[in-house]
């Protein structure tokens, strides 16, 4: 695990440092070959200090560019073009001096094209590898110098054309499989929007936007266990719209669906973030308040019935109000869901009864009065 010291707190730039940190193991892994050349006796001491010195200073300076956010300023953030360039760069002034090693070292040129296939599109690589093919051509020469009588040009023939013939190929397949994976990662962006979607209406009313009646009731009844097992109470609220019907034949089903959605979200915002508002069906709701008690209840209420004397429902003409019959009832230890419920529409049509606009309490299950 990276410490988080090292890393900024951004999630982008996170991923950026640890593509970066795969290029310093290929730096640490191509060290390997340049150490046994020495061993061998086949690289200058001196080629294997620039190797070093120039490894820790370019790879310190990427990772300062990363972790302060200096990458943001240029127009790809993750630098790849700048890392693969200076790792090109290093390799082709050390296969200079390798020797009959040389071909060791230009297989590093090919992993650097795949590191190149995260982030650059397969005409980016192509450029890339033209580029160091003309290069590498351009070194000959000094390896030339280098060796001096050693020189085969044969040999170097040979490796130059198997160089310009695998590397393109390389670059393609890098950039398909670039692509690839940016469509691959397009296409589980959209399942996950998918999924949430599948996920909001399996919870959801898909008119109102709150929840629906299936899974309140599941929730209702995780409360009712942990309040038989010595948690705090809860009610339940059964809201009305009064006159709903009238909505509809005055106005049409389209103000009603109007309606509908203002009242719910009229509500919402007037709730805690741990309480559950759902359209139980038609223009009937159902708000489950938990750990709360009877009179806690009736404050929440009240806001609602203030809330709902001057909400605005679009469309329709100016000073149209809806009004709420309300329904309440406390859960008592042990009583059934439906019970519940049923005690609190009981105390809702109660409130219908009664001239509606109004809150009625729910009266006490039979089997708990003295």
């Amino acid at each position: 695990m990276i410490s988080s010291t090292l890393l900024p707190a951004d999630s982008h730039q996170q991923l950026r440092i640890r593509r970066f940190l795969m290029s310093v193991a290929m730096y640490f892994l191509s060290g390997v070959p340049q150490a046994v050349a020495l061993y061998n006796g086949l690289s200058p001491g001196w080629v294997m200090l620039v190797w070093a010195v120039y490894a820790v200073v370019i790879n310190l300076a990427f990772y300062l560019a990363f972790r302060f956010g200096f990458n943001l300023r240029f127009k790809d953030p993750s630098l790849t073009i700048a890392q693969m360039a200076a790792a090109i760069a290093l390799v082709l002034f050390t296969q200079i001096y390798a020797g009959e090693a040389r071909g060791a070292y230009l297989v590093v040129l090919l992993i650097i094209m795949v590191f190149g296939s995260y982030k650059l599109h397969t005409r980016q690589l192509l450029l890339m590898s033209l580029l160091t093919i003309f290069a590498y051509g351009l070194t000959l020469p000094l390896v030339r110098e280098v060796e001096g009588e050693q020189f085969n040009l044969g040999v170097e023939a040979v490796l130059w054309c198997s160089f310009s013939i695998f590397l393109p190929f390389i670059s393609v397949l890098g950039g398909s499989i670039s692509q690839l994976r940016k469509k691959l990662v397009t296409s589980n962006a959209h399942l996950q929007e998918v999924l949430r979607q599948v996920t909001e209406l399996a919870t959801h009313d898909e008119l109102t936007g709150v929840y629906n009646r299936r899974y309140l009731l599941e929730m209702l009844s995780h409360e009712k266990n942990r309040t038989d097992r010595g948690g705090a109470g809860f009610c339940v609220c059964m809201l009305d719209l009064d006159h709903f019907k009238r909505v509809n034949d005055t106005h049409g089903h389209q103000a009603g669906d109007t309606v509908l959605k203002s009242f719910a979200a009229t509500i919402q915002p007037l709730l805690r973030s741990t309480d559950f508002f759902a359209r139980y069906g038609g223009e009937e709701f159902l708000l489950f308040l938990p750990q709360t008690s009877i009179e806690m209840a009736q404050h929440c209420l009240k806001r609602i019935q203030e809330g709902l004397a001057t909400t605005t429902y679009e469309g329709l003409p100016k000073g149209f109000r809806v009004t709420a019959s309300i329904g309440v009832a406390q859960y008592h230890q042990q009583e059934n869901i439906p019970g519940l419920i049923e005690r609190a529409d009981k105390a809702l049509y109660k409130a219908k009864q009664n001239g509606r606009n109004r809150m009625e309490m729910a009266t006490v299950p039979r089997s708990i009065r003295i």
